[in-house]
């Protein structure tokens, strides 16, 4: 496969995982404007208790609503994949500060004021499991200054709501707490990493064990010499067969194919040449076969051949082709060029009988060929 071609295959599941995580940021999002009604229910609390007027709890929450607005647009048109960080985790912390900053600077109770400064600290857990460490410092940073702009503000229009004292200790609790939740946060991140990155490691070793015990069950179902699938195999596949036939009704053929004068070869020519032929045929027989037949070793120079959705006149054609395919192979040894044919039995699976009825139907078959001249197929009905 070409690499235009394994993109190509993986496009429909690349876009199936986008499609998943552009649902689980709209998720997310969800679950952060879900937060807004919190602070938005202490503004309005704050109204009702007459420390602010109406317009700034409305400016809050138009303000509120156009920020969501703003990333729900992003996400819903796909354009926050263009970001190094599709689900603006960083972007949505840093503007959340900025509403309840509004607020604060409205309130006359340095008190008052607190409470929404540690409010303001919720959206920053959002980050805990997205931000590294850099990203919290600069969100800690952006916190400190948006907020000194705040009491900056405040000493400028209306300095006599200030309490220096309270205003510098928060100022400092915020920086305190801000460097803490900077390093819990950075620490818990690493972490996160390392453990994607161990996970990874896992499922890549489990992939890696899974196709090595794929392959020793391959190995351990074929035959050594041939490359063809072993006795314990096609006894496997039989039942399969006879499975399937109880419950489909369709007819299965079976044929033992075995090489005639095998042990002459052996004499004559060495074993070594008889390793190549037993090979050589192999090859063929696998080769002439369709993707749901099944051919194996069943012994020595034998080979089983299972046909399923065969019946016994179409396993007698297919049967006798091969036959005609491996006498036209040539075999050489020691410069010396000989052939080699196949005298074949053949039986069709009869319904509700054991496999090895058939079996033993087929080799005698197989027999009354070998006695009738070899370099033939013999069906059971012959």
């Amino acid at each position: 496969m070409t690499q235009e071609e394994t993109v190509l295959s993986d496009e429909p599941s690349v876009i199936a995982q986008t499609v998943a995580d552009q649902k689980l940021r709209m998720q997310r999002l969800s679950m952060s404007c879900r937060s807004y009604v919190f602070t938005f229910s202490l503004v309005s609390f704050c109204w009702f208790q007459g420390m602010i007027a109406g317009p700034i709890v409305f400016h809050y929450a138009l303000a509120v609503i156009l920020l969501n607005l703003v990333f729900f647009a992003l996400i819903k048109t796909d354009y926050n994949l263009r970001y190094s960080d599709p689900s603006m985790t960083f972007a949505q912390i840093v503007v959340s500060i900025v509403p309840p900053m509004y607020v604060m600077y409205f309130l006359d109770s340095g008190q008052a004021r607190s409470v929404f400064l540690y409010l303001g600290i919720v959206p920053v857990l959002y980050g805990i499991l997205a931000l590294n460490t850099r990203q919290f410092i600069k969100v800690a940073i952006w916190y400190v200054i948006v907020f000194s702009a705040m009491l900056g503000m405040l000493a400028l229009n209306r300095s006599s709501v200030l309490d220096i004292s309270l205003e510098l200790i928060q100022l400092v609790a915020l920086i305190l707490v801000m460097t803490q939740m900077a390093w819990i946060g950075g620490y818990i991140n690493k972490l996160r990493l390392k453990l994607r990155k161990q996970n990874h490691e896992l499922k890549s070793t489990t992939e890696k064990l899974g196709v090595a015990l794929e392959q020793i069950g391959e190995l351990a179902r074929r035959d050594e010499l041939t490359g063809l699938y072993n006795r314990r195999h096609l006894f496997e596949v039989l039942d399969q067969e006879c499975n399937r036939v109880s419950r489909k009704h369709e007819p299965f053929s079976v044929c033992i194919a075995d090489i005639d004068f095998f042990k002459q070869v052996n004499d004559t020519h060495g074993h070594q040449a008889g390793d190549q032929v037993l090979r050589k045929v192999a090859k063929e027989l696998n080769d002439s076969l369709r993707n749901i037949d099944c051919i194996g070793r069943y012994g020595g120079e034998e080979f089983l051949l299972i046909l399923p959705q065969t019946s016994l006149d179409g396993a007698v054609i297919k049967a006798d082709r091969i036959r005609q395919q491996v006498e036209n192979l040539t075999f050489t040894s020691a410069g010396e060029i000989f052939k080699v044919t196949l005298s074949i039995g053949i039986a069709e699976h009869k319904l509700g009988e054991r496999t090895d009825d058939t079996i033993l139907r087929a080799d005698q078959a197989l027999y009354r060929a070998k006695d009738s001249g070899r370099n033939k197929t013999v069906s059971e009905d012959d």
